[in-house]
């Protein structure tokens, strides 16, 4: 069975269910991590990452990496989200019951046809900042920017599909 593929070509308007579809399977990762303050880099990571189906309306996002920092440390990194249909939007979940919401997306496509996403989180005092674009090629980009007393810094990542998946 063929994946779907994130095409947005597609008529308009994308709705969640489609690009939930289109996430299915696995990637690989590389992420670059920056100072916001300094603009200095802090590190990188890079990694493999799946989505998971679970139900028909989620799927369970794991990744798994070696963060290099620029002092030359390195160490294993993971994380994991829920990601779920919800109406015309894309939800990400920190849990598995749903609870904890990161972002909510209503992915669009742009006047230059790409298709993308914004939201923002407030943890505690800091406030998460991000974009979400999903390319013509395939893959996808998610930055990051993060402000507020206790952190200031900017997570690049791009994800290719893994070939094969």
């Amino acid at each position: 069975m063929e994946k779907p593929v994130m095409n947005p070509e597609r008529p308009a308007p994308w709705i969640a269910e489609q690009l939930l579809a289109a996430l299915q399977g696995d990637w690989r990762f590389s992420r670059s991590l920056q100072d916001l303050a300094t603009l200095d880099p802090i590190g990188s990571v890079q990694g493999h990452a799946s989505f998971k189906p679970d139900g028909h309306d989620a799927a369970h996002y794991a990744e798994n990496g070696q963060l290099l920092l620029q002092n030359g440390a390195s160490f294993r990194a993971s994380g994991s989200y829920y990601f779920c249909q919800r109406g015309v939007d894309l939800c990400i979940y920190f849990d598995a019951q749903q609870q904890r919401l990161f972002h909510q997306l209503r992915p669009a496509l742009g006047l230059d046809g790409q298709l993308s996403a914004s939201s923002s989180h407030l943890c505690a005092a800091d406030l998460y900042d991000s974009h979400y674009e999903f390319l013509r090629s395939g893959g996808f980009v998610i930055e990051h920017r993060v402000r507020g007393p206790h952190k200031s810094y900017r997570s690049y990542t791009l994800y290719e599909r893994v070939t094969g998946s």
